[in-house]
């Protein structure tokens, strides 16, 4: 006998690591509709739905619908963490990231060398992002 359905359980099962690749590669193309329309992100079934709800008649409705989530969830962690110490770089990772800045652009911006951006402020920031993303599209509700 199978358990009740619930709004986790909608969710694929998959590894962290593999969450964490999906939302990297979506952020990297936060700002490529057509890009995000194709993700595994954007088949999500929270996604869909926010799709059919809130974007209907634009195109690439699904790959808007996982860029406005993925903003969110951005702008939550940035308001939230940005006050704290450990997390202030972290959050102005995720700020530039968001305006789409390379990598060797946000080292530069934040004076430090491309290897501890990626070792550092990336890990954290993707690990923080995919966390929210996943809490988001279990819980059902945006921001």
């Amino acid at each position: 006998m199978t358990g009740p359905v619930t709004s986790w359980s909608l969710v694929p099962i998959a590894s962290p690591e593999v969450w964490q690749a999906r939302v990297w590669h979506a952020l990297r193309h936060l700002d490529d509709r057509s890009i995000l329309n194709q993700s595994p992100l954007a088949r999500l079934a929270y996604i869909q739905r926010l799709a059919d709800k809130e974007f209907r008649g634009n195109i690439l409705v699904r790959g808007l619908a996982l860029r406005e989530v993925l903003v969110d969830c951005i702008d939550r962690i940035i308001e939230q963490g940005n006050s704290e110490r450990g997390l202030h770089n972290t959050c102005e990772f995720l700020r530039l990231a968001k305006e789409g800045m390379s990598l060797k652009a946000i080292s530069k911006t934040l004076g430090v060398s491309r290897e501890h951006v990626t070792r550092f402020y990336k890990k954290k920031a993707v690990e923080l992002l995919t966390e929210i993303f996943l809490s988001t599209i279990r819980d059902g509700r945006r921001a």
